[in-house]
């Protein structure tokens, strides 16, 4: 069937709904039940209906709203990209709507498909789902990647490399030769890159750190005789400096820590942490720009973004 063949009711009577739960389950999912914003859903994708269609037209083609996701809405790293997309569309008079999925790709993948009719365009940061289900889930609606590279998909991404190598530098400046990564969660692109990093630079690599129980990551380190270690971020880097003191384990002065993102509190933090700056001011920046630039219907370049180091407390010379 064809999609301007297909209305609103015929997406109701198929759903066994009336055409306002339609209505609802578009522009407002969170107050209907799941199941029926699941049936309704699966409709609109078998018929090829495209919510709001009316409405976009009478605005010009646009909304005025765009979406952005991001793993953990409790991360400062992500809080500050979501926080610069805002400023750059309020600019523009913008509304933004952001959810957190916890790095589900089931959720994920739902949550795009609720908001796929009511915005212009959608920011995805560090996504876990298959891209094809990504683009099956949001269709022709501009779409850009935070923290993954894609086939196909427009990208803003700090060069995880160079957070390695930054780091690794840094420690063996300080005369550090057992040096241990601490991994992120196994569905992230970035996870897999620094992974990559430290194979080619003959670095042992331990679980992602737990929040909740760091002194297991703090015994691996440990166990491998390490006397510095690189985390995924810099609330790893917090739970694991914790952990040691715990322990009796003296941060730098028996283990050197560097953590990734430069979160506003990692300067004053006890010691404060030795840490690459993603910069996730200008990952914002860019991941707005190039979504502006695909909604007008142009062709942005993929993006970036050289991190940086920034020399704290938390390391110091090996003993």
């Amino acid at each position: 069937m064809s999609t301007s063949a297909v209305t609103l009711a015929e997406v109701a009577a198929a759903a066994g709904v009336h055409p306002s739960t339609v209505s609802r389950v578009i522009s407002r999912p969170d107050l209907v039940k799941s199941s029926t914003v699941e049936r309704v859903t699966a409709s609109i994708e078998r018929l090829g209906y495209e919510p709001n269609r009316a409405a976009r037209q009478l605005a010009g083609g646009r909304t005025g709203r765009i979406g952005v996701l991001v793993p953990d809405l409790t991360n400062p790293f992500f809080a500050e990209i979501v926080s610069r997309i805002e400023t750059e569309a309020g600019d523009r008079g913008d509304l933004v709507l952001v959810a957190g999925t916890g790095a589900r790709s089931d959720l994920e993948l739902k949550t795009l498909r609720s908001v796929a009719g009511s915005v212009d365009g959608v920011v995805v940061c560090s996504p876990v789902a298959n891209t094809a289900e990504v683009r099956t889930a949001v269709g022709s609606l501009p779409l850009v990647y935070v923290n993954r590279r894609a086939t196909g998909v427009h990208s803003v991404v700090v060069d995880q490399g160079a957070v390695i190598e930054l780091g690794l530098a840094h420690l063996r400046r300080l005369g550090h030769e057992r040096i241990a990564v601490a991994l992120g969660p196994s569905p992230y692109w970035s996870t897999e890159q620094r992974r990559r990093a430290a194979r080619r630079a003959g670095i042992v690599t331990i679980a992602p750190i737990d929040a909740d129980h760091p002194d297991q990551a703090l015994d691996e380190v440990r166990s491998n005789r390490c006397t510095a270690v690189m985390t995924f971020n810099d609330l790893g880097a917090f739970a694991l400096v914790h952990a040691a003191h715990d322990a009796g384990v003296r941060v730098p002065d028996d283990l050197s820590v560097v953590g990734s993102d430069d979160v506003p509190f990692a300067a004053h933090h006890l010691p404060p942490l030795t840490t690459v700056d993603g910069d996730a001011h200008a990952v914002g920046d860019a991941a707005f720009a190039a979504l502006a630039r695909l909604v007008a219907g142009d062709d942005p370049p993929n993006v970036v973004i050289a991190p940086r180091l920034i020399t704290r407390s938390s390391t110091g010379p090996a003993r």
